[in-house]
């Protein structure tokens, strides 16, 4: 690969491939009240998280395992399998053995969040690097405004079930694609370290956890803000438009990053959620939402910008991304049902978004200057 200049047409492809990735989640989360119904008397909303038990669980362990197998044979695995997946959802089954096509759907998705952005980084030249990580960074909001939109378009000509076997399609389509275009990214063979002297080391190091702890905070809110705070604001017209607003913060932070450092863009992004946030709960304003997206738009961006910020080598790279996805999946499954408490309520959903942005703001904070300072 010419690293001199950046192949935007394999990113797109790389990113394009993202965007099924977020669907893992969108489409339980646009399913929600159907599934519900095909399922009356369990807990749906675990259908929503359930993915995110094989990130919490290995997530650390993801980084080095697509540095044993290389990044391009972990996406090729990891899309034929959520392929598999996604048509086996199709037919009826059990709740429980649903649940169980989720977990293995999350092996899937966790390949493809650590391996995608390690691949689309190696693909840039160092000034694009920040860039190229912020449009990575668009790829669960664009995913879920373009599933919002579409959806309910399929659920009502053919069911969930339809819903879930267009997305096996659609990876089933895109796989060719891979195969053929992307260019191996990381020498496979990398030795798998002990479990546990893993996660020392990873979270001994702020270079690599810091972005995965800002990047974990924040998904405790986007998911369930979007599946909840339609509702509470009386607009379900916004369920499509949030995700944008989010998307448009993350896209503007690639570019704000050449010139402000993604670290600290990520805490200025918290900031700004802790007084916006708060104007929601007084206010109720449509537009107070909009923005609160747009700035933990920002700092999802930033998050994803700062991988590379901090670690130059594709290893060192592919353990922050793990990280990513690890504390990131930690954050999709407990805050859903966190705002499932107060979803009801515009004062509560936003109560509980201006504490975790306060916790972002300080926790995340902290690791970040602590990886400044050890990146010197």
């Amino acid at each position: 690969m010419d690293t001199q200049r950046t192949n935007w047409t394999l990113i797109a492809l790389l990113w394009t491939t993202g965007l099924l990735a977020a669907a893992q989640f969108a489409k339980l989360t646009f399913t929600l009240d159907g599934f519900q119904a095909a399922y009356q008397n369990q807990p749906a909303p675990l259908a929503v998280s359930a993915v995110s038990i094989v990130g919490i669980l290995g997530g650390a362990v993801a980084g080095f395992f697509v540095g044993k197998i290389g990044a391009r044979r972990a996406v090729l695995w990891a899309v034929a399998m959520s392929a598999v997946v996604s048509l086996i959802q199709g037919q009826k089954m059990p709740f429980e053995w649903f649940m169980l096509t989720r977990v293995v759907e999350g092996l899937g998705h966790l390949l493809l969040v650590v391996a995608l952005p390690t691949m689309m980084v190696a693909l840039a030249k160092p000034s694009d690097k920040a860039v190229v990580m912020g449009i990575w960074g668009t790829f669960f909001g664009v995913g879920y405004a373009l599933l919002a939109l579409v959806v309910p378009e399929i659920e009502a000509w053919g069911g969930i079930s339809a819903v879930y076997q267009a997305h096996g399609v659609l990876l089933a389509l895109i796989f060719p694609l891979v195969w053929f275009a992307v260019p191996k990214v990381m020498t496979a063979g990398a030795k798998m370290p002990n479990f546990i002297a893993l996660h020392r080391s990873i979270y001994a190091n702020p270079r690599y956890f810091a972005p995965a702890l800002g990047h974990g905070i924040y998904t405790s809110i986007f998911v369930a803000l979007v599946a909840f705070l339609p509702n509470a604001l009386d607009a379900v017209w916004l369920m499509p438009v949030l995700p944008l607003a989010n998307l448009s913060g993350t896209f503007a932070s690639g570019f704000i990053a050449k010139r402000v450092p993604a670290s600290k863009l990520s805490i200025y992004g918290f900031a700004a959620g802790i007084v916006l946030f708060a104007l929601l709960g007084l206010t109720g304003s449509v537009t107070v939402a909009l923005l609160a997206l747009i700035s933990t738009g920002l700092t999802a961006g930033a998050n994803f910008a700062a991988v590379p910020e901090l670690n130059s080598e594709p290893q060192d790279q592919a353990r922050a991304n793990g990280a990513m996805a690890q504390l990131g999946n930690i954050g999709t499954f407990s805050g859903t049902p966190i705002f499932a408490l107060v979803a009801g309520s515009v004062w509560g959903i936003a109560g509980v978004s201006v504490v975790i942005c306060v916790a972002g703001a300080v926790i995340a904070g902290l690791a970040y200057r602590a990886a400044r300072m050890s990146a010197v």
